[in-house]
């Protein structure tokens, strides 16, 4: 070997001949696992904050109460698209007031169909309780047709089989 061999610049202008870039930085296991945990405990903050309690869970727990929200949410979004409008029904507010007791509804019985909807769905509260029950909102109309629906299926049924 030749003095030459070991020089410095001769090496760096071989590495440069092939256009090599340059290698990535090497980053240690531990730091690409701390930067999962941290990027999967953002996640979790930020999937916390959407959901309407504030109960501090494990995050096997939070994951499962947050899927069994969205489940409440999905059915209520897909009652309230089948939703009529208007009512011909009298609100329960109505009769709730003209009844012989005192109940105070904060103003409630004042408001039609859709602003009533409206402060239900955005009350974290109310959220909460519909869902922790697995209730939904349902317009009057639509218990009414679907007791209807339930009742020609049952005649139907005892029609077809005699029960």
């Amino acid at each position: 070997l030749s003095h030459s061999d070991n020089n410095p610049q001769t090496l760096d202008s071989i590495v440069k001949s092939f256009n090599a870039p340059p290698p990535p930085p090497i980053i240690p296991h531990s730091e690409l696992a701390r930067k999962r945990r941290q990027k999967r405990s953002d996640k979790t903050r930020c999937l916390q904050k959407l959901m309407p309690w504030d109960k501090k869970m494990d995050m096997a727990t939070m994951l499962q109460e947050a899927y069994k929200y969205i489940r409440f949410l999905q059915a209520q979004v897909s009652i309230l698209q089948s939703m009529p409008i208007t009512s011909s029904f009298v609100s329960t507010t109505q009769h709730l007031n003209n009844a012989s007791f005192e109940v105070d509804f904060a103003g409630l019985e004042r408001l039609n169909r859709q602003q009533l909807l409206q402060v239900l769905i955005n009350s974290p509260m109310a959220q909460t309780m519909l869902c922790s029950q697995g209730l939904c909102v349902f317009a009057t109309e639509q218990l009414v047709s679907l007791n209807k629906a339930k009742e020609r299926k049952t005649m139907l049924q005892q029609f077809l089989f005699g029960n």
